[in-house]
């Protein structure tokens, strides 16, 4: 109760308004001032004084120090707590995560990852978490979602990316499962046996591959000049025949992990200089699973950090 501007105990500020927030707070603003820290926390069971916190923990939300920068991040406590950052992803919407980078801890550049993720297929919501790890344990996971698109095919190996436009070439695909009809004396209808559970695609693709530019992430032909693709087909013909398995992505949003099979042909269609090559693939593993990711060279994340 208010009695002429005062409470029961003659608070100096019993008519200020009680500072109840509705919305989420997501802008802080500070001017006219000189301030020693700013320090933001979930807690609501602190007692106000003249004292700040001399560390960070799970409540606090940022705490800018001021010391020639504005930085209100947690990075000197997490460099005490994190043995390691490993980098999980999955398909937004389901489950179960899979680990596709693990980077240990040692100096604050350590927080920082640049990890480039072929294994994204086209138009397919991506969800990553960085997870700082301390020695098996895991923190808090920060997420994001991504959404890559193109409209090129791609054939990638490690590091190296070799695409076509996907007007230039195609990918017809079979599924298959080894089964067979047994037709017996006394049956109108055959039995259908299928013993056992493969189910794999294998493919046939043709397309006038170069090598895609790091930096501007363009193909590296001038396409006034078309002509100039034709100098990259002994090299594509080396690449895809190096029998290291590769990620072939599709515009539409098809992926899978392939290794090539006899035998690629490098044929004219119609002119000369304008040159093609069809190659066949089978499917060898699957783009969700660890452990495949692993022992095909995708990736090299130790089983110890899979997601059993």
């Amino acid at each position: 109760m208010l009695i002429c501007g005062s409470n029961f105990v003659g608070g100096a500020l019993a008519c200020s308004p009680t500072p109840t927030g509705i919305e989420n707070i997501n802008y802080v603003e500070l001017k006219n001032g000189i301030y020693d820290d700013l320090y933001i926390t979930k807690a609501t069971d602190f007692e106000l004084s003249q004292e700040y916190k001399l560390h960070w923990d799970f409540d606090t939300i940022l705490w800018a120090k001021f010391n020639n920068n504005t930085y209100a991040g947690n990075i000197d406590w997490g460099l005490e707590n994190t043995s390691h950052l490993i980098l999980k992803s999955r398909t937004e919407g389901h489950f179960k995560w899979k680990t596709i980078f693990v980077k240990e801890v040692h100096t604050l550049e350590d927080f920082e990852i640049n990890y480039p993720d072929y294994l994204v297929a086209s138009g397919q919501p991506v969800e990553y978490a960085i997870v700082p790890v301390y020695y098996g344990y895991e923190g808090i996971y920060s997420t994001t979602s991504i959404v890559s698109k193109f409209d090129k095919m791609f054939l990638i190996e490690g590091g190296t990316v070799w695409g076509t436009e996907i007007t230039d070439g195609f990918c017809d695909t079979t599924r298959n499962i080894p089964s067979a009809n047994v037709e017996l004396l006394h049956r109108k209808y055959p039995i259908f046996v299928r013993n056992t559970i493969a189910n794999y695609d294998t493919g046939n693709c043709k397309g006038q591959f170069v090598p895609l530019d790091e930096e501007t992430c363009e193909l590296y032909y001038d396409s006034d000049h078309d002509y100039e693709r034709i100098k990259y087909q002994r090299a594509y013909m080396d690449y895809i025949c190096d029998g290291v398995p590769k990620t072939l992505k599709l515009p539409d949003g098809r992926l899978w992990l392939t290794q090539t099979t006899p035998n690629p042909t490098d044929m004219a269609n119609q002119q000369y200089n304008d040159r093609e090559i069809t190659w066949s693939w089978v499917e060898v593993g699957d783009v969700d699973s660890e452990e495949d990711l692993y022992y095909l060279g995708f990736i090299n994340v130790e089983p110890e950090w899979w997601n059993h």
